[in-house]
């Protein structure tokens, strides 16, 4: 016999809880994605910077941008072979690594105080905004 699971009672918050509650996490939101360029088959129409690449996956090297001065971060884009296309990853396959690397990675920006401005790929020696930050 399994138990049930209940959901705990609503309660109104305080004002103590209110006042000492951290503010939520800057969400990402998605940015000009036709800037990038793909073709017709969904696929990145360049040359990705990969930094490596195995029967299962391609890892794509990405970068968080932060306001301020504080030096960018490195981020790898893990995208299963099966959303890739000869060897080239699907641009939806792209916005879902994006979101995982950021799922991974938030606690580490925001445990340094720090706030993202964008979440950018290389595509042919050029820099494009793959996820923007609310905020």
């Amino acid at each position: 016999m399994c138990p049930t699971l209940q959901h705990p009672t609503a309660h109104a918050p305080d004002h103590a809880e209110i006042r000492d509650a951290s503010p939520p996490p800057a969400a990402p939101a998605a940015l000009a994605i036709d800037a990038i360029p793909f073709g017709p088959d969904a696929t990145v129409a360049g040359e990705l910077d990969i930094a490596f690449s195995t029967h299962k996956s391609v890892v794509v090297r990405a970068q968080v941008v932060f306001v301020g001065e504080t030096p960018a971060m490195e981020v790898s884009l893990v995208v299963p072979r099966a959303h890739c296309r000869d060897g080239q990853p699907l641009l939806s396959a792209l916005k879902d690594a994006a979101l995982a690397a950021i799922d991974r990675n938030t606690h580490a920006w925001e445990s340094a105080g720090l706030t993202p401005r964008r979440l950018s790929i290389q595509v042919n020696q050029r820099w494009y905004a793959l996820y923007g930050f609310a905020g």
